[in-house]
């Protein structure tokens, strides 16, 4: 009779585990990020959390997320947002605001990023510092995004380019290659060379996008007019990555 007793119990406790297993996958599988527009989407509501998503960080309860249109988390269960919300922008990104007005999801709206708990910010660390799909944090400031070819200025919301092909760190710069030229970044002083030039791989540079970066960058920027005016080690490395980019196409 114990003997069989022992064997209920451990059979409830097994089925018990089993459905709040089976429940959290469930949870976590009806939070999707679409492949095209990379919009943040809890489908057992049908709603959007975000337009468009840079990355995102699940634990058991929440999905924590960096996008286009604010920071948050999102109990998963509970349906609830807590977002500080702000825009990324940059010469090639449109408005992607998220907008709750009938919602079926509760928003939460702070005033600044302090205002989330110790818990939460160590989980949006986690999440910057997760290097799934390629995605690279810098400084505690620049960001390459593992869901689109973006690099991001944190600390300002604002695209440096959103044609990455190839990014080196070294110990003392941030190398980065797009499609219209080099960009390099100093990690002590956070100053910014760029070179753009057609040739490198095919596409031309805006003159908005050169007008945003004085704006934000003034005498933080440097505009480069010759590609020798790059280190030469500098300069191998950023062609490699070009040449890399050009062997894949």
């Amino acid at each position: 009779m114990k003997k069989a007793y022992i064997f209920i119990v451990i059979a409830i406790v097994s089925l018990g585990i089993a459905i709040y297993h089976h429940y959290h996958q469930v949870a976590h599988n009806n939070i999707v990020v679409s492949t095209q527009s990379h919009e943040l989407v809890d489908t057992s509501i049908d709603e959007s959390i975000s337009n468009r998503i840079l990355a995102v960080y699940p634990t058991e309860s929440y999905y924590y997320y960096l996008g286009y249109d604010g920071i948050g988390r999102y109990d998963i269960k509970n349906h609830i947002l807590d977002v500080l919300e702000f825009e990324v922008y940059g010469d090639e990104s449109g408005p992607f605001k998220t907008y709750h007005p009938k919602s079926k999801i509760v928003v939460n709206r702070k005033n600044k990023l302090s205002d989330f708990s110790k818990e939460d910010l160590d989980n949006f660390e986690k999440m910057l510092m997760n290097s799934e799909h390629g995605a690279q944090y810098f400084n505690k400031r620049w960001y390459r995004s593992g869901y689109e070819a973006t690099f991001l200025d944190l600390d300002n919301h604002l695209i440096i380019t959103n044609d990455v092909r190839g990014v080196k760190d070294t110990p003392t710069k941030i190398l980065i290659f797009n499609v219209s030229g080099f960009i390099i970044i100093d990690k002590e002083t956070n100053d910014m060379q760029v070179y753009f030039d057609e040739s490198i791989a095919g596409k031309k540079v805006k003159d908005s996008a050169i007008s945003i970066l004085k704006y934000m960058y003034g005498e933080h920027l440097i505009i480069l007019n010759s590609i020798d005016q790059i280190e030469e080690n500098e300069r191998n490395i950023l062609l490699q990555l070009r040449d890399q980019y050009i062997s894949k196409k």
